[in-house]
């Protein structure tokens, strides 16, 4: 179970405070295996983090990110007039999530300049996390972009577990056909290496 203390969000908080302010928090909401989290039309102005279980969005049935326990999602859905999400979020084993919705959000940046801070460097990290998946795309080279993509969706151990190279392609926007000679032009050229379904960085 992921404890609330360590959230981000709550960063160089008190500890005094961070007890108080988790206690104002509604009671955290169970969802089953397969149950739909958010969708399209259906989601709360909130942010979420994961305590148990974990999740995965979706958009036109390809995975687009996977949430594991601690892991916040939901910013999309605040601050704003749109009236749609971005993308489907499933729970992919029982969940157990902590919402904080938006009116909550405010007080707290109200009364915790640091609440705001940690908040503001959250979506800058979103920012830079968007601007280098519009690097990729951008690429000319079809090899260096698929590069581009593995060195940021690799692990610490510089390991990508690719989906299907249907998936990959649309990820990538590279056609299959060009997918499978930028592969083979990377593992040639000693930029990357296979194992099994993982893509191993040089």
């Amino acid at each position: 179970m992921f404890d609330l203390s360590n959230w981000f969000l709550l960063y160089k908080i008190p500890q005094e405070d961070k007890t108080d302010i988790i206690a104002s928090f509604p009671e955290a909401r169970a969802y089953k295996k397969g149950e739909t989290i958010y969708s399209g039309d259906e989601f709360e102005r909130a942010l979420g983090v994961i305590l148990s279980g974990f999740a995965s969005a979706h958009d036109e049935n390809v995975l687009k990110k996977t949430f594991m326990q601690g892991d916040t999602f939901g910013a999309a859905a605040l601050f704003g007039s749109g009236n749609e999400y971005i993308s489907e979020i499933t729970a992919k084993t029982d969940c157990l999530i902590q919402f904080v919705d938006e009116n909550t959000l405010k007080k707290l940046f109200l009364k915790y300049p640091e609440i705001s801070i940690n908040y503001i460097s959250f979506l800058s990290d979103k920012v830079r996390f968007l601007n280098r998946k519009i690097s990729i795309f951008t690429c000319k080279s079809a090899s260096m972009r698929l590069y581009r993509y593995f060195l940021d969706n690799a692990d610490e151990n510089n390991s990508v577990k690719v989906p299907n190279m249907t998936s990959l392609a649309r990820l990538t926007s590279i056609g299959r056909t060009s997918l499978y000679r930028a592969m083979d032009e990377l593992a040639e050229e000693g930029y990357i290496s296979r194992d099994g379904s993982s893509i191993i960085i040089k």
